[in-house]
């Protein structure tokens, strides 16, 4: 089976980047850290890595997997298990934690003192070998106090290129498709996932999805869950922003992201503050605020780039990490202040 290619012409140069200020020996965790806001350059990610997952919680930016190798070329060797975290507090030395299960186009989310993986992607192929791709089931959470793997109830079925988000204690799973291996046509579930980690024994709960969009972003404002961007079953980039209510099971429409390259395929976004900040691979920092008709633009990456992660950093400011700018991998880490970057509309009305 092949992954569905974007219409562009360039090719991405896989690069290798050295261990930059990596620590191999876990210290003890302090999840109930105060938020840290950093004013100074940030160490480099220790992989160059796309589609990788990363969120920031109790002071600490952990990373998880992602794809080392050139675009559309997927073996076993080139997708990575590593989990490292960056203390935001000095930014310097990247720490390694305990591995997990290779992946990639999975998401990484903070509950508690627990850092919770859902799904992803690898590829079970040697190298020179024909492609084989499956997804996986498998939920985990990390103690982020005793630094350890364990695992939560496992999705209903087999997801990747998706994205998750927690609203209160509920962890909301939604878009990506589901790749079973070897020339198999991928699924594209019609449905988003629910799971108390209040109660996870109680398992997953499904609710209705009225599209199917994978490589999307989702971030909440209250009990909204904005699905934002992605591309489709019929492999167009979408600019579409879905606004699905927990506390009444409702679909909304939100104003779609402003035209850019790629449009809203694999966009990163992220929730700070009561608005939404979204990046796409035309560069620009977006704002959504609550009840917002419109984005705005509240800031630029220096390096644009996709399949990329934005993370929040303190109460103000934020991380753009890793990805592609269209013909390297960068793991480099820019730090956005978007509070006192002047701001412009870009689209005023919702679809």
């Amino acid at each position: 089976m092949n992954l569905p290619r974007l219409r562009a012409r360039w090719i991405l140069l896989a690069t290798v980047v050295g261990t930059l200020g990596c620590s191999t020996t876990p210290t003890t965790s302090t999840s109930s850290r105060h938020s840290v806001e950093p004013v100074h350059a940030l160490a480099p990610m220790p992989e160059a890595v796309t589609s990788f997952a990363a969120v920031t919680h109790g002071g600490w930016l952990y990373v998880c997997g992602g794809h080392k190798g050139e675009r559309h070329d997927y073996n076993a060797s080139q997708v990575s298990g590593a989990f490292h975290r960056l203390d935001l507090a000095s930014g310097t030395a990247w720490e390694t934690l305990p591995a997990t299960a290779p992946g990639q186009g999975m998401p990484l989310v903070a509950h508690g003192r627990h850092i919770i993986r859902t799904g992803g992607m690898a590829a079970r192929n040697k190298p020179g070998e024909k492609q084989d791709l499956a997804s996986s089931a498998a939920v985990l959470q990390f103690d982020t106090r005793t630094l350890r793997w364990d695992p939560l109830p496992s999705l209903p079925e087999v997801r990747s290129s998706h994205d998750a988000v927690v609203v209160g204690d509920t962890l909301v799973v939604g878009g990506g498709w589901s790749l079973s291996g070897g020339t198999n046509a991928p699924a594209w579930p019609d449905h988003g996932l629910t799971l108390d980690l209040r109660h996870p024994e109680r398992g997953w709960k499904k609710f209705p999805q009225p599209f199917k969009r994978r490589a999307l972003a989702l971030a909440a404002i209250g009990s909204k869950v904005h699905f934002i961007g992605g591309m489709d079953s019929d492999n167009k980039p979408t600019l579409a922003a879905d606004i699905y209510d927990l506390s009444t099971g409702t679909w909304s429409k939100g104003p779609d992201l402003p035209e850019g390259r790629f449009k809203g395929f694999a966009c990163s976004a992220i929730a700070q503050a009561g608005s939404i900040y979204a990046n796409m691979f035309q560069g620009d920092l977006l704002r959504l605020a609550p009840e917002s008709s419109s984005w705005e633009k509240v800031g630029r990456v220096a390096h644009p780039r996709m399949a990329h992660r934005l993370v929040t950093a303190g109460d103000h400011q934020l991380i753009v990490l890793g990805g592609e700018d269209g013909e390297d991998k960068r793991p480099d880490l820019e730090l956005l202040s978007p509070a006192s970057a002047p701001v412009s509309i870009l689209s005023t009305s919702k679809p």
